[in-house]
């Protein structure tokens, strides 16, 4: 089954817990977030196969009306993408290979999981988190690691997709990352 991750991001948070309602009780998705984002916005983001992703996002966006900034469905997203939002990556800290950390940073929730979802299709990574806008100014940003040609790789790729809309804030690779620092971001 292919599976898809549609979001909603409303001007209005009473207009996103609405759409929130509508989107999880029109088809069976996973809700992954739902709630106010900076700067005084509300975003809805699901998962599930793309027919029900699809439906759902329909839903939501009639019931938002004109207090929709914007919504976006990602259809075939690499199986990494999901426990990555949910931070619920496990990460073996001797495992010496995945010692390059990569960093990409958007200016949105939906360009950093399209750049992620490039990252992660480009092989070698694995993502540690897709963190969405809370307490970011609506920023986001992807953590992943792997060797140092996997991440440069990766980060290339997701790069490559935030770019060309000008959603890319910054991009980093550290090739040997302290281990204190990968036991933080764990």
């Amino acid at each position: 089954m292919e599976k898809a991750i549609g979001i909603i991001e409303t001007i209005s948070i009473a207009g996103g817990i609405k759409a929130a309602d509508a989107m999880v009780k029109m088809a069976p998705v996973k809700l992954f977030l739902a709630r106010p984002i900076c700067p005084g916005k509300f975003l809805v983001l699901i998962g599930g196969d793309v027919a029900a992703v699809k439906s759902s996002l329909d839903a939501g966006k009639s019931t938002v009306e004109h207090y929709l900034a914007d919504s976006i469905l990602i259809s075939s997203v690499h199986d990494d993408v999901f426990p990555a939002l949910e931070a619920a990556v496990a990460i073996e800290e001797s495992d010496e290979s995945l010692r390059a950390l990569g960093v990409i940073e958007t200016f949105s929730v939906a360009s950093c999981v399209i750049a992620a979802d490039a990252a992660a299709k480009s092989g070698g990574v694995k993502l540690i988190e897709i963190r969405p806008a809370m307490g970011l100014g609506g920023k986001a940003f992807v953590t992943m690691i792997g060797d140092v040609s996997a991440v440069e790789s990766a980060v290339s790729a997701g790069r490559q997709q935030a770019e060309p809309e000008g959603m890319l804030v910054n991009s980093i690779i550290i090739p040997s990352v302290a281990k204190d620092v990968l036991k933080a971001l764990l």
